[in-house]
């Protein structure tokens, strides 16, 4: 079966022209982000959709409005959780990662210890059982040989923030249950899936989906540019026998050219 996945960054917000974070907070569309969003929607109602699945924060919602596709909200979407800096300027969050890694290395420039607690919002989706069950899954799953993964765990954040690699964990699981879902359920060769999201989530997707490519992606995509509106596009070739991923072609990614035809 093949499965073509489409992931849609939002429409620009007040947060994002102040250069602040949205993370968990919301910011509403600005009259530029919603009348953008209506012509990625234009574009979009011309796709039949199996799955539309969509962040249930409110910049992703009404960027899914201002397309005319209805969808199903999906928490495992949300943006990352900056905690006590959702909101904060950028500066201002990039000064509180310097000092805790500082704080860290006791001046030293040497990191002593990497913490390794996971931050209290990861995979809020999740019943405590739940939890469990899904990162003993995790744990023989090809996460543990992606490279972006691996970078992740060094990765320093100030408390309360939701580190990347358990944003990659929640990115990977709805990846494979949406996957597994179209390939079990739907009596059909082909299957076209939407995720409405955010900028960290668009990036996570690529860095999971990159496991399963031979094509090549930008080394740190931690770092890509995601347009709002943007576009990346994936064709996924899943195995019949296991309904999981066998392997991926990059077709688009963060693609702005549909905002100009």
């Amino acid at each position: 079966m093949k499965v073509k996945l489409l992931v849609v960054r939002h429409g620009e917000t007040h947060y994002n022209t102040e250069h602040r974070i949205n993370g968990q907070y919301n910011s509403n569309l600005t009259p530029a982000g919603i009348q953008e969003s209506e012509a990625c929607g234009r574009y979009l109602r011309d796709i039949h959709f199996d799955k539309v699945l969509v962040s249930d924060l409110g910049r992703t919602l009404q960027t899914l409005q201002c397309f005319g596709i209805a969808g199903e909200r999906e928490v495992r979407l949300r943006d990352r959780n900056f905690g006590p800096h959702n909101g904060e300027l950028y500066a201002s969050y990039a000064r509180a990662k310097h000092e805790e890694r500082q704080r860290l290395c006791n001046g030293s420039g040497n990191l002593e210890r990497v913490p390794s607690v996971t931050s209290s919002c990861v995979l809020s989706y999740s019943s405590p059982s739940n939890l469990k069950k899904k990162i003993n899954r995790h744990q023989e799953s090809r996460s543990r040989d992606n490279a972006y993964y691996k970078e992740m765990l060094s990765e320093i954040e100030p408390p309360g923030v939701e580190r990347y690699e358990d944003l990659f964990l929640r990115i990977e699981d709805l990846i494979q249950d949406t996957v597994q879902e179209m390939s079990a359920e739907l009596c059909k060769e082909k299957a076209t899936v939407l995720f409405v999201t955010h900028c960290s989530p668009v990036r996570v997707c690529a860095m999971v989906l990159s496991s399963f490519s031979s094509d090549i992606f930008p080394r740190d995509l931690r770092k890509l540019n995601i347009p709002n509106n943007s576009i990346s596009e994936y064709k996924i070739t899943v195995c019949d026998e296991t309904h999981s991923i066998d392997r991926v072609e990059l077709i688009r990614l963060a693609s702005t050219k549909h905002l100009h035809v």
